[in-house]
């Protein structure tokens, strides 16, 4: 296959598209894998992206005539990049975006794992795209908002969790220390919040420990125009997302009762320092239900924007973001799209 997949059929025959990074999780073989098995459909254009600049224009081509679905084998920061160029730069109008179909192909796969493709194998995928299971009248197609930092650096971005804090630190640090040296799935996450928690057992770090993980950091958090809050916080988080990494739920405050509405809710989280007893808190933090009682220092709510000051780090998606130097971070509630999950 080429390094494009391009076919003599054209753009304009394509019923889906399947993107492949190969790099994605330190060697991508099951996306590889399937592009092959999918050469000889006349129906579906494969891309196996050789370099990651390959990628943009591959979507470009796809405007002239979009598919149905488009299946994206890759880790979440490919996704981040696709959800930004369609809802960016992509000039089609939303009801002309295709539907996402996302294969758990990465490294941490956070975004996959909650509205991602349940179609578990590479044969079971062929099977499903040669099938069109898209079409099926049992096909679960789920709605939701993305997550988006509107005065990012160069442009607007969409993900589906943004983190500032310890959850920005502790990202960066496992993408470096697990999943650079091939540590897939959760085991990068669990190992370090084995390693995090263990030294915060030891001692809570304090705002003078610049070398620990688990710092905290200065922050003035405006949600929907209203203080939530200001000072010294452990952690912030916004997602769209029902579960994160481990299975994890770490935000509550009755977001379920507002239903789906436009797709979806965006949640907000913030953990105050210092931190509490973390044996006591940090299960009833991770998993507790949506009414969960919860120290004085945490809190949760549903937001459509909120507009942060900090010197922290931001990740989304595991990709560090940037804004210009001493501008609050506006994150907002993005357009909702459409993800084939089964």
């Amino acid at each position: 296959m080429s390094s494009g997949g391009d076919r003599a059929m054209g753009v304009a025959a394509a019923e889906a598209m399947l993107i492949v990074n190969p790099a994605s999780g330190g060697g991508n073989r099951q996306g590889v894998a399937l592009a092959e098995a999918l050469r000889a459909d006349a129906h579906v254009r494969a891309v196996v992206l050789d370099d990651f600049e390959r990628l943009e224009p591959a979507l470009r081509e796809m405007t002239e005539a979009p598919p149905e679905v488009l299946f994206i084998s890759s880790g979440d920061g490919t996704i981040q990049f696709v959800q930004t160029w369609l809802a960016e730069r992509s000039g089609l109008s939303q009801q002309r975006w295709p539907m996402l179909a996302l294969l758990p192909h990465g490294s941490t796969n956070m975004t996959a794992a909650d509205i991602g493709l349940k179609v578990k194998g590479v044969a079971r995928q062929v099977a499903f795209i040669r099938e069109r299971g898209w079409r099926r009248a049992d096909a679960r197609v789920l709605s939701r908002p993305t997550v988006r930092v509107a005065n990012a650096l160069p442009g607007a971005q969409h993900g589906m969790f943004v983190g500032a804090g310890v959850l920005a630190e502790a990202t960066l640090y496992c993408q470096q220390a697990f999943n650079r040296k091939g540590v897939r799935g959760q085991w990068g996450p669990l190992l370090t919040l084995l390693k995090v928690g263990a030294r915060a057992l030891l001692r809570p770090a304090g705002p003078q420990d610049v070398e620990r993980i688990d710092r905290p950091w200065r922050m003035r958090v405006m949600a929907d125009d209203v203080l939530m809050g200001e000072g010294w916080q452990v952690a912030l988080l916004a997602t769209t997302l029902h579960r994160l990494v481990l299975g994890a739920r770490p935000f509550w405050g009755g977001c379920d009762d507002a239903g789906e509405g436009e797709g979806g809710v965006m949640r907000a989280s913030l953990f105050g320092h210092p931190p509490p007893f973390l044996p006591r808190w940090l299960p009833v933090v991770l998993y507790g239900g949506e009414r969960r009682r919860v120290h004085e220092s945490m809190q949760s709510r549903c937001v459509r924007r909120l507009e942060v000051e900090t010197d922290s780090r931001l990740v989304m998606d595991g990709e560090e973001v940037h804004v210009a130097p001493g501008q609050p971070v506006i994150i907002e509630r993005g357009a909702a799209m459409r993800y084939l999950a089964g």
